[in-house]
């Protein structure tokens, strides 16, 4: 700034108030805190399957297509079932038949895996193409859907056998269903039923090499052990006869009983006998022995024998009889009478009889008891000397009782070895077997595959997880801000208004200046909104920005400065993006001379003032583009201009470079009394909103709200379409003005 001007500047009429320097940045009044992390929203789910219908319903398309293509490229695949039943153990022909149990739902479930297994295994597979013959051609691979090829055809049977054959562990049932599949339903049922009769046969002659093995096995056995029987007993007999033995069991009892108890000789066999008559003489003893002494200690009369006995009781009662009579003499009569005396003798005789009865059986106790005990003396003596003779007889019986354990054990296994071979040689030629054939398998009418139904749902299926897979993609990397509750959620900042996106291209200056078209009524409600963002009203300097270039900060300082003039307030409109200037494009004005020009010292603030064609809105362009315009806009000029303009004009509005990568717009925010953030739908990504606003709030800047425009409704999220009917978006078609963009956008 010249000498010149700055005298103009500070004379007498035009001296410029000093601009109060704030030591406390400015704030929004509405802060929020950071978005919710909402682990499931169906709401934005919904949101973005219709954001993305089109896309969706491409995909969807294209799987269907792509199922009806499989129905026609595919060849019918038949699938012949053929079932059988695996029991337990085999039925039991003669009766005798010795198999090992399957108990328990685990050894049954091994049982059915065991079969399974075999009908899976490659010899199986080997016997099936050797029955049909599959290798003498090329008919059953050209079947399945193999080429033939020149030393490995076998191999490439078997292969297609084991692929094609379907069969499964079956649950709660015993019934295995074997299946074959084949694009020629004939063949597949006749390799279906061979493979059960091929199972069915290779278990019976698995069992009947088992039965001969064991024959043959047994039958060498016995030969061994009849031999080693022979020599046993022969032994024994000899060894017997030369220490002149008895062994009275070698006549009787049962030689084939491994518990016979018969003694080992005649010695033996009396100390068996007396010692068992000793111990019953002993008991015999011991019972008369505790009888006589509950006698002895016991009055006669009082003995139980002596009161059981039938005698003993007759006298007593006849003698009860006697008293009484006594008695009634006694009554009648003089105790010297006759008949008086008559009766206490015959009392007196019964007293002698009963006492000399009662004696008697007490002394028959007695006898008993000594009868006892000179029996026991007489058999202990004998038993004495037996165990003497019997336990020099031990000696030489030590070597008898071995051999005659070898031919116990001889005997033993020589009789079951026998019965066994029995058994088996009757076995042998039984044909038992634990599988049977329930269902043979029949060529299939309808093939398994391809089935138009499960094909087109599998289809449908598969589209939707790709389309589902492309939807989140989409989403993940779609960082723009889709609807307008998105910006106070996400960054914190009031939204003051959303501008519509116009779907035909560019704002018209008809429709700007149309105060009835959605463009404008937009604008006027953000307008309403910035008069209540703060409490003292429409900020005096409002700065207009955008965290990148081209989402319309130009155009929406432009409009909101035309709605301020038209309410009757005089505006002035500042291009303060001197690197890019637009807003004399728009109103049709010079660009030189402007802010550039006066912050450089050139000009006259006076001389930069233009008027519009809009009633009280003046307008100072951008100017010449300076070599550093980050330093003009950080010097005292523009705070000086800013409160020189102040005083002449209702508000102030400036369009500001970007804030991303540029220090002009933090340097302007910082001396104005509110910015306005412009957001570009769809478009700002949001780590460059951040950014602008970590910015605009480190250089003590007073973010007021932001404005979403080019907002378009079809790719906001579920939930915004109340705004199509509210604003009247609805009514737009392809080519009108519209929810579409904010006019021509120029910064």
């Amino acid at each position: 700034m010249n000498a010149t001007h700055q005298d103009a500047l500070e004379g007498p009429g035009n001296r410029l108030p000093a601009l109060a320097e704030s030591a406390n940045p400015l704030t929004p009044q509405f802060m929020y805190g950071p978005e919710p992390a909402d682990s499931f929203d169906l709401r934005k789910i919904w949101s973005a399957v219709w954001r993305n219908r089109l896309l969706i319903a491409l995909i969807l398309a294209a799987s269907v297509v792509l199922g009806l293509l499989s129905l026609f490229l595919t060849d019918p695949t038949y699938r012949a079932t053929a079932s059988v039943e695996i029991n337990n153990q085999p039925i039991k022909v003669l009766g005798t038949e010795d198999f090992q149990a399957v108990g328990g739902a685990q050894e049954t479930d091994r049982l059915l895996q065991t079969q399974i297994d075999i009908l899976r295994s490659r010899a199986l597979a080997e016997r099936v193409a050797a029955d049909l013959a599959l290798d003498k051609g090329t008919a059953f691979l050209a079947a399945q859907g193999v080429e033939p090829k020149a030393g490995i055809k076998g191999e490439q049977v078997i292969g297609a056998l084991k692929d094609n054959l379907v069969v499964s562990l079956p649950r709660n049932t015993r019934v295995v269903p074997v299946s074959f599949d084949s694009s020629d339903p004939k063949l597949a049922a006749r390799v279906a039923n061979r493979y059960v009769q091929n199972l069915i046969s290779g278990n019976l002659q698995r069992h009947f090499d088992t039965s001969t093995y064991s024959k043959d096995f047994l039958q060498k056995q016995l030969q061994l052990t009849k031999v080693r029987l022979e020599d046993s007993e022969r032994a024994l007999l000899g060894y017997a006869r030369s220490v002149g033995l008895v062994d009275p069991s070698a006549g009787g009892g049962d030689p084939n009983n491994p518990n016979n108890s018969a003694p080992r000789s005649l010695t033996s066999a009396n100390l068996i006998d007396l010692n068992q008559s000793l111990a019953a003489t002993r008991a015999a003893r011991i019972q008369a022995e505790g009888r006589w002494r509950a006698a002895s200690a016991t009055p006669t009369m009082n003995l139980p024998e002596v009161l059981g006995n039938s005698a003993i009781q007759q006298m007593t009662q006849r003698r009860a009889e006697l008293q009484s009579l006594y008695e009634q003499e006694l009554q009648r009569r003089m105790p010297d009478h006759p008949s008086v005396k008559q009766a206490a003798a015959a009392i007196r005789e019964l007293d002698r009889q009963i006492s000399t009865l009662a004696s008697g059986i007490r002394n028959s106790i007695r006898n008993q008891y000594d009868i006892t005990v000179n029996q026991e003396a007489q058999l202990a003596g004998t038993v004495s000397q037996l165990k003497g003779a019997t336990l020099a007889e031990q000696q030489l019986g030590i070597r008898y009782n071995i051999l005659k354990r070898e031919v116990d054990t001889n005997r033993e296994l020589y009789n079951g070895l026998l019965q066994r071979y029995k058994e088996v040689s009757a076995e042998a030629g039984a044909t038992s077997n634990n599988i049977s054939i329930i269902d043979r398998a029949e060529p299939p009418l309808l093939p398994i595959s391809p089935r138009p139904f499960v094909n087109l749902t599998i289809a449908m299926l598969l589209g939707l997880f790709a389309a589902a897979a492309v939807v989140l993609i989409r989403e993940l990397f779609q960082d723009g801000v889709r609807a307008p509750d998105q910006v106070e959620e996400r960054f914190g900042v009031p939204l003051l208004g959303h501008v519509p996106r116009v779907t035909g291209g560019a704002v018209t200056a008809a429709e700007l200046a149309d105060p009835g078209s959605h463009i404008s009524e937009a604008y006027q409600g953000i307008r309403a909104s910035v008069e209540l963002s703060t409490e003292a009203g429409t900020p005096k300097t409002m700065l207009v920005t955008s965290s990148r270039p081209g989402e319309g900060k130009s155009t929406t300082a432009l409009v909101m400065a035309r709605d301020a003039a038209k309410a009757g307030r005089k505006v002035l409109l500042i291009d303060a993006d001197m690197r890019r200037p637009s807003l004399h494009r728009l109103l049709n004005l010079r660009q030189d001379p402007g802010l550039s020009s006066f912050l450089t010292g050139q000009i006259l603030v006076e001389s930069i003032i233009h008027e519009t064609d809009t009633p009280g809105l003046s307008f100072i362009p951008a100017g010449p583009k300076p070599p550093s315009p980050a330093e003009l806009v950080s010097g005292a000029g523009i705070r000086t201009l800013l409160r020189y303009l102040g005083e002449q004009y209702d508000q102030i509005i400036i369009d500001s470079p970007p804030v991303l990568g540029l220090a002009d717009a933090p340097r302007l925010a910082s001396i104005v009394d509110g910015t306005l953030l412009v957001i570009e739908a769809n478009k700002s990504q949001r780590g460059a909103i951040d950014g602008a606003v970590r910015r605009l709030n480190a250089a003590r800047g007073h973010i007021i709200g932001a404005v979403l425009v080019k907002f378009d409704v079809a790719k906001a999220d579920f939930g915004s379409s109340y705004l199509l009917d509210y604003y009247g978006y609805g009514d737009f078609k392809d080519g009108e003005a519209g929810p579409g963009s904010t006019a021509p956008q120029a910064a």
